[in-house]
Parts: structure tokens; C-alpha cells; sequence
């Protein structure tokens, strides 16, 4: 929802901006500088990056830009998949002739409103604060990510750069913390020390994280039947629990003189499957 201003309150506020998106909800996903082991933001991390959002907007409406844009950036890496918080961080950003953030940010905001009524209105920002900064002596230079698998998220300095295959970013010399993320992947986190010159381009692919559950097979006779798991023996009971991969596998137990037994048990993660395994005499 956006707030039109009115010319008195432009002016109280310092002719800061015209208009200031008000969002409330907390719909980002987190980034690893908020995630807490497991990939999850805590209750108290997320309330207290939402109260830093409401008292930005509160300090923009009060003129207060530098204060404000200090909270704004306090809340980005659990707001960074929302456009709302890029909205503001450039209309802020813009007011004080932080011309480098607003290059940042435009960025930001352009992955997330590609199509929008707005877009052109940020691209144009962009092509401001690059000029200014080419002005200035300070040139970017063009980043490039390729990722694998396909679905990886990538991010510098908690701005997106793509939520899916290749994509681009400009970055002012210095050094930017990039990550990347895939649900069921091991994360990639790297610093990029980037130097003025020609653009670079950086491979990212992610693992697949190898979950696990435990198999415990106990067998009628008890002793001296040998057990395959995928048709590779594991060996021969009594066994202690299997560890194996969460999917489904073929068990097999064999043992001389008695009938082949054959089950499919699915394994779970972090779960213990019971299997147990009655074998007949062969007649």
C-alpha cells in the first residue's frame, strides 16, 4: 500500500520522499545472516527485525533518513524476498545522495518488480545513480552467477540476484558477502573481493543434503542370515541398526536352507523402521 505525501509534509520532512510503502507482513525468507542452525529464523530474530521496519517508516515520516535507513538495512536479510523493503531502502537511500545503495537496491527492487508500473521508474533511478557514481570515479563492475541445480537463490550483501538459473549484478569495488540457497541443499556462502576491471563470473552449485533414517532388522532363526539392502549385502544378523539414505529401498534376507525373504520399507528421516523377518524352512 503506498502513502501519498502531502507538499507541507514533503517539506517537514525534508523533502525526503514522496511516497513510502507501508508493509507490516513478514513474508521474506531468511538469508544465513538471520537463519539460526537448521535454516530457521527464530521468533525473537523476526520480531526484532520487524520492529526495526515499523520504526524506520516511523523515522522516514519524521524526516529522520539517516536513522531510518540504519533500521531498514537492520530488517532486510528476513525482508529481502519482498519488494516493499527495497522500495524504501531507495527512496531513502536516494534522499541522503547515497548514491552507491541506491544502485544496490534499485537492483533489489528490479529482480522482485520486473513487469510492474514501477519498474521503469526504478530503472531510471538506477541509470541516476549510475552516472553520478561513473561521475564520481567509482565504476562497477558486472558480476555474474551461474548456478546448478536449478531452483538455487543467490544473493550479495542480502540483495537478491536471481531466485532461479544465471543472473546478473553490478558491485562497486570492495568486499560482498555472497550466498546461495536451495531447500534440501547445502548452503554456499563466499566473500567476493572485487576489483575494478573487467566482468567476473562465479559457478555456484549446490549439494544435495543426504538425509538419513535407521533400519533395525531382527530375523527368525535369529543368528546367521545375511541381510542385502539394494542388493548390497550389509552383513549378517544380529545386526545393529542401519543407517541409510531416505528413500526406498529393497531388503533382502538369505540364509541356507530357508526361503528367500523380501520386504520394500521406506525410510524416514531421523526415524527408526522396525523390519522383522521371519524366514521358512526350504521343503
Amino acid at each position: 500500500m503506498a502513502m501519498a505525501w502531502s507538499e507541507s509534509a514533503r517539506r517537514a520532512a525534508g523533502g525526503l520522499v514522496a511516497t513510502l510503502v507501508v508493509a507490516m507482513g513478514l513474508g521474506a525468507a531468511p538469508t544465513a545472516a538471520w537463519a539460526a542452525e537448521g535454516g530457521e529464523v527464530s521468533a525473537k530474530v523476526a520480531e526484532r527485525a520487524q520492529r526495526d521496519y515499523e520504526r524506520a517508516i516511523k523515522l522516514v515520516r519524521s524526516g529522520k533518513a539517516r536513522d531510518a535507513l540504519e533500521l531498514f538495512e537492520n530488517a532486510l536479510p528476513i525482508k529481502n524476498e519482498t519488494s516493499d523493503i527495497f522500495y524504501n531502502l531507495v527512496q531513502v537511500a536516494e534522499a541522503l545522495k547515497r548514491w552507491d545503495k541506491v544502485m544496490v537496491y534499485a537492483q533489489g527492487f528490479l529482480r522482485l518488480e520486473r513487469d510492474t508500473g514501477d519498474a521503469r521508474a526504478f530503472k531510471a533511478k538506477l541509470d541516476v545513480a549510475l552516472k553520478r557514481l561513473e561521475k564520481a570515479g567509482r565504476v562497477p563492475v558486472a558480476y555474474r552467477f551461474e548456478t546448478a541445480p536449478e531452483g538455487v537463490e543467490v544473493f550479495v550483501d542480502d540483495v537478491p540476484v536471481t531466485f532461479d538459473g544465471p543472473g546478473e549484478v553490478l558491485l562497486l569495488p570492495g568486499r560482498h558477502q555472497a550466498t546461495a540457497k536451495k531447500k534440501d541443499h547445502t548452503p554456499w556462502k563466499e566473500t567476493l573481493a572485487v576489483k575494478a576491471g573487467a566482468p567476473e563470473t562465479v559457478t555456484v552449485n549446490l549439494a544435495p543434503i543426504i538425509y538419513t533414517g535407521k533400519l533395525q532388522v531382527t530375523t527368525e532363526p535369529a543368528d546367521g542370515v545375511t541381510v542385502y539392502v539394494d542388493d548390497e549385502e550389509v552383513g549378517t544378523t544380529p545386526l545393529e541398526a542401519l543407517e541409510l539414505p531416505t528413500v526406498k529401498v529393497l531388503v533382502r534376507f538369505e540364509k541356507a536352507g530357508y526361503d528367500r525373504w523380501v520386504r520394500y520399507v521406506t525410510i524416514e528421516k531421523g526415524q527408526v523402521q522396525e523390519l522383522k523377518a521371519t524366514l521358512e524352512k526350504t521343503r
